[in-house]
Parts: C-alpha cells; sequence; structure tokens
C-alpha cells in the first residue's frame, strides 16, 4: 500500500507541477518553522531561486517561526494555541503571497505516533483555511535528522518517526493536490554519499546544508537548468558553449553574457561549478583575466583540458546578490516581527503603542533593497581575454 502512495504521490507531482512554476510579479512566501526562519540568515534559498529567474521580478517573504506547528504553537505569545492558529493565518495573508512553500512536522514528529493524526488533520485544516493554498503551494516534508558524532544523541529512532510525518505530508499533498519536495528522501541519499555536515546540532542546517539544498528547492520549481560551457579555440575561433552567449572581441579576447549567475561558491568546493576550456594554444603558459581581473593561469595543455575558474566578478556579484537578500531579510523581519512587540500592539501598548506608527516605514526600505536585488541578479557581459605569460 505504501508504494501505491508513493507512486500516488508522484503522478500528483508530475501533474501538478505546471501549478507552481514561478511567474512574473509573484509573491513567494516561506511559511514553517525553524528550517524556514534560519533560512533567512543564510539567504541560500532565495538566492537561488532569484539568480536562476533574472527576466522576472518575484518577491520574497520569509514567514518562519522557530518551534512552530501547524496549529501556530510559537506564535501564541502570551495567548492560547487558537491565538498562535489566527495568528499564522494573519502572518500569511498580510503578505498576500501568490506562491507559498509550507515546511511543517519536525517539530510535531517528536510526538511519535501520538501526535500523527492531529498533524495531519492540523495540515489539512491549514490548507483548507488558507487563502495562500488558494494560490500555488507546495509541501516540503522535514529533512532526515543528520548522525553526528560526539554527545549528540542517536537519531535512528527519530529517523523513523520523520519518516512517518514525512509519508503523512506526501498523503495530504496527494489529496490536495499540491507538489511535494521530499526533503527527506533526498537528505537519507545525500548523508550516505556526501558525508558532510548538514547541520550543526543533528536538526539545524549550517550554510552547508542551506546551499546543497538549494539545489533541490530548484529542482522542485521547475526553474531553468544550471548549465554552462565554453569551450574556445583561440586560433581558428570555434566553440562550444552553453548557458551563455559568446562573440570575439579581439585576437584572444571574447564577449560572454551568462544566462544566470554562477551559484554561489561551496565551501566544499572552492574551485566554483565553472570550467572553461582553450584549445589550440602554442606551448607555453597563459592567464585568463575577465574585465581586466587575473582569475586564473595554467600551461597550454591545462588549457585545452579545461582550468576550473575558483574567483570571478560573476562569483562576487552572486555573492553581494546573497547579502542584498540577507539585509533584505533582516529588515523584513524588523517588518513583522519587532522585538518590543507587546509594547506596540499587545497588552502593554499603553505605554508605546503610539510608536506602531513607525512599523510600516521599513516598507519603503525592504522595497528599496528589492529594487537592488533585481539589478543584481542580473548577468553583467564579460570580457575574457587570454594573454601568454613572458
Amino acid at each position: 500500500m505504501l508504494n501505491i502512495l508513493a507512486l500516488g504521490c508522484m503522478t500528483i507531482l508530475m501533474q501538478s507541477q505546471q501549478q507552481i512554476l514561478l511567474k512574473d510579479g509573484d509573491m513567494v512566501a516561506f511559511v514553517g518553522a525553524t528550517m524556514i526562519e534560519l533560512e533567512q540568515i543564510e539567504g541560500y534559498w532565495e538566492t537561488e531561486i532569484t539568480r536562476r529567474t533574472p527576466s522576472l521580478k518575484i518577491r520574497f517573504r520569509n514567514l518562519g517561526w522557530s518551534g512552530d506547528t501547524v496549529q501556530g504553537h510559537s506564535r501564541a505569545g502570551f495567548g492560547s494555541v487558537a491565538d498562535g492558529y489566527k495568528k499564522l493565518q494573519e502572518n500569511i495573508k498580510a503578505v498576500s503571497p501568490t506562491v507559498t512553500l509550507f515546511a511543517y512536522g519536525q517539530n510535531e514528529s517528536f510526538d511519535s505516533d501520538d501526535g500523527l493524526g492531529a498533524f495531519r488533520s492540523g495540515f489539512e485544516r491549514l490548507l483548507t483555511e488558507s487563502t495562500a493554498y488558494r494560490g500555488r503551494s507546495m509541501l516540503l516534508t522535514p529533512w532526515q535528522q543528520e548522525k553526528l558524532s560526539g554527545p549528540f544523541p542517536d537519531p535512528s529512532k527519530h529517523n523513523q518517526d520523520l519518516e512517518k510525518y514525512s509519508n503523512q505530508i506526501r498523503e495530504v499533498a496527494a489529496s490536495f493536490q499540491c507538489p511535494v519536495l521530499d526533503l527527506y528522501s533526498i537528505s537519507k541519499t545525500n548523508f550516505a554519499k556526501d558525508k558532510l555536515l548538514y547541520t550543526d546540532n543533528t536538526l539545524h542546517f549550517t550554510g552547508m546544508g542551506y546551499l546543497r539544498s538549494s539545489r533541490e528547492l530548484a529542482r522542485g520549481f521547475q526553474l531553468p537548468k544550471d548549465e554552462w560551457l565554453l569551450e574556445l579555440n583561440l586560433v581558428d575561433g570555434s566553440l562550444k558553449t552553453g548557458g551563455c552567449k559568446v562573440e570575439k572581441a579581439g585576437a584572444m579576447a571574447w564577449k560572454v553574457q551568462d544566462a544566470m549567475l554562477p551559484a554561489p561558491l561551496d565551501p566544499k568546493n572552492t574551485e566554483g561549478t565553472r570550467k572553461v576550456v582553450a584549445s589550440g594554444l602554442k606551448q607555453g603558459n597563459y592567464l585568463l583575466k575577465i574585465d581586466g581581473k587575473e582569475v586564473a593561469r595554467g600551461s597550454a595543455q591545462d588549457w585545452a583540458k579545461g582550468i576550473a575558474i575558483p574567483s570571478s566578478p560573476d562569483y562576487f556579484q552572486v555573492e553581494a546578490l546573497r547579502k542584498k537578500i540577507q539585509e533584505k531579510n533582516r529588515q523584513f523581519f524588523h517588518r513583522w516581527r519587532p522585538q518590543n512587540e507587546t509594547y506596540l500592539f499587545g497588552f502593554r501598548k499603553h505605554e508605546q503603542g503610539q510608536n506602531a506608527r513607525e512599523i510600516p516605514q521599513f516598507d519603503p526600505i525592504v522595497a528599496s533593497h528589492e529594487e537592488e536585488i533585481s539589478k543584481l541578479k542580473q548577468p553583467v557581459q564579460r570580457t575574457y581575454e587570454w594573454s601568454e605569460i613572458q
């Protein structure tokens, strides 16, 4: 029966993927618990979507709340769980998302079998009553708990529970005809293959965790593939390209216009994701400059095989993009979750409630950062120029 359900979820995923494709003008809301809230600090998920959609104007709002559940427990403040759920719905409605990413199940999984029924009914209620679901929605399963050495507990038992909750999410996605991104299955494979530290405490992603999982998110959204190929014969001018347009600009110079910025550098793979092949060179050593800055050097034989570009203006640009996204997220966080919320909107607003009028002043700041993001995500035409090292 489980295999049939899994097949059914895959069918729903294939049938409904067209619903989740991003469009110009979309507002994407990330809704969930700790995994979502911490993403705004690293910014890798948003950067990945942003860099792969340079022609689309898409905005993002992170509505994550650490320790949250589908019932809105963490949002209750000094009120009841019902108040927390009401606030969760209000949070979503306030940003009017056209696309919503729901990521729950990690916290609920600690209730093991006893909590499965409440989790499923709670998730179904959230989707039924949420205006966000009526747009385009995707459900994420939890990430598998990572096994780390030292004082950390063996996650085997908890991972069994996580798998059960992930199964519930797949079934809910099928019944609501939502695409589902199965992070649990993906992490189960990746942990065994990569042997990297994706988390800092077995549960919460490090920057590496967000960076690596961002590629899965891109596949879930069916974003354009990140394919880049540049093979040049510097003598006869022949070339092979992919993901970029190239035109001659001199004896050993070429203008290169990329379709999208490269992925941020992976701390475990500092060579970058792009390799340049340059053949036809006579024996000797050559350096490559991009926009006048040296980025790589090697022998004619090395260039004929291909040399990875570990640092270039494009990598600097995508990192500047990520930094700007982080700052935009920080300003929006102050907008919707001010530290002195109790004094501004709560039971002590009689003391400082007059200052609540300052909160909307964050809106133009966020909008200004979004304009800069729109500019930073645009690939810039670069000049690649080789010269012999004398």
